[in-house]
């Protein structure tokens, strides 16, 4: 059905955000890929002639904006109120990104308003019932101070959604410390959280350098044997070495070390630095074998070696 551009109202308790013109040059640049969607509308109530956006209003502002006179619509004359809630929540979460606790409030008010469950929400949506439920976490579970870090952006919903299963507020501020600070990525935080949750009185410090320890301990199982090199280094024991290495590595960053044994150390993974360089260049196709020693560092009160 086509209408003209102006006979076309937007819904003011819409919940999705208006386009600024960042946004619409965006979807000129990319269209669909963004999130446009058809244009849905119903007649607008006491107003002849004119329809009220259901689902689509960037399709509409993108076309205001290109100039166009005219627009084709949906036409439905006989929505409930909570099919039209129900349109534009899966709007929301399918094409518009809405931040996460505003997503999270959304489907809480969707829900009290019209009496459905999670489950029911889910199947008139399409959207899972487990998303549903990780959303409204943050609004119901999460402490108030971590889910203005959401609001801000340095708590990703990952992390946030994982932290609000703990129902301490404060265990859950020292869980989402090391992700809020960066120390940690959110690839952790399942786990950290997991580990919170068997050993709830474990001082979080702790459980961190667990999970550490057990990823990369975990990475050394493997389905079956590596064919066995004829000579030389035994690959299997040199991988598992560098993964316990590795986990090492994550933890020393989570604990505080006294300034002898931090130089001491640093002297220590510069000549690990140089070798796995080497190797990796070996590795990468490199003809050469030596693997030469970096240059000792001076000792407190020592001047430059001597050339």
């Amino acid at each position: 059905m086509i209408v003209t551009i102006e006979s076309v109202l937007p819904d003011p308790d819409r919940l999705g955000r208006p386009l600024d013109e960042k946004s619409i040059e965006d979807i000129k640049r990319n269209g669909a890929a963004i999130g446009v969607q058809p244009l849905v509308v119903r007649p607008a109530q006491d107003v002849p002639g004119r329809f009220t956006i259901v689902v689509g209003e960037r399709q509409w502002q993108l076309a205001r904006a290109s100039g166009q006179m005219e627009i084709d619509v949906t036409l439905q004359e006989h929505l409930t109120e909570q099919e039209i809630s129900e349109l534009q929540l899966s709007e929301c979460y399918h094409h518009e990104n809405l931040p996460p606790m505003s997503m999270g409030r959304a489907f809480l008010r969707h829900r009290e308003r019209f009496g459905v469950s999670q489950q029911e929400l889910a199947r008139r949506t399409g959207i899972t019932p487990g998303t549903i439920h990780h959303y409204e976490s943050l609004v119901r579970s999460l402490a108030p101070d971590l889910a203005e870090k959401v609001e801000k952006g340095q708590l990703t919903f990952k992390e946030a959604r994982s932290i609000a299963d703990i129902s301490d507020h404060e265990r859950q501020r020292e869980i989402a410390e090391p992700f809020v600070t960066g120390r940690l990525s959110s690839v952790y935080v399942e786990k950290v959280v997991g580990y919170a949750k068997k050993a709830p009185t474990k001082p979080i410090q702790e459980v961190l350098e667990d999970v550490l320890r057990g990823t990369k301990a975990a990475a050394k199982v493997k389905k079956g044997p590596d064919p066995v090199p004829r000579a030389g280094v035994d690959l299997t024991k040199l991988e598992i070495a560098v993964l316990e290495v590795a986990g090492l590595l994550d933890a020393v960053q989570l604990q505080t070390i006294p300034e002898y044994r931090r130089l001491k150390l640093m002297s220590t993974l510069r000549i690990l630095e140089v070798k796995s360089k080497a190797a990796l260049s070996f590795l990468s196709g490199g003809h050469s074998r030596e693997m030469t020693m970096p240059r000792p560092l001076l000792r407190i009160g020592e001047g430059a070696p001597a050339r």
